[in-house]
């Protein structure tokens, strides 16, 4: 299920290949994961979302990481915020992608007010990332 932060970023669980053409008819036009490989059994591979997305027309970015947003994955998310562009990031549950925009929002500028509320509103609390 696909949650909105905002009017230009949504954020899911993992995503199957088979999906990124659905994403692709509604308007993304980059996809973002936050997952590493082999994370659990099954899961697409990187190399496997990245072909998917490539079939339809999707940029694909890869920043995995477990644990907290590292710098690297929050400036890439800022980067495609300010671009302008219709994206989708996904990692097991959305957590970790919805974290990344939300630290890439406030160092954009946005209030963390804001960002918590935008958080709530899609069904993540991201307040410990602000404490």
């Amino acid at each position: 299920m696909n949650r909105f932060l905002d009017e230009r970023v949504s954020v899911s669980g993992q995503v199957a290949p088979g999906q990124v053409a659905d994403l692709a008819a509604d308007g993304v036009t980059v996809l973002i994961c936050n997952r590493p490989d082999h994370e659990e059994p099954g899961q697409p591979t990187l190399a496997e979302m990245a072909g998917a997305a490539e079939a339809v027309g999707i940029r694909f970015v890869a920043r995995p990481f477990q644990g907290r947003p590292g710098p690297d994955a929050v400036e890439v998310m800022a980067e495609i915020l300010g671009s302008g562009e219709r994206a989708h990031a996904f990692c097991r549950s959305g957590m970790r992608s919805a974290a990344t925009w939300a630290l890439a929002e406030v160092q954009r500028g946005r209030p963390v007010d804001e960002v918590l509320a935008a958080g709530r509103a899609a069904g993540y609390d991201l307040a410990g990332l602000f404490t």
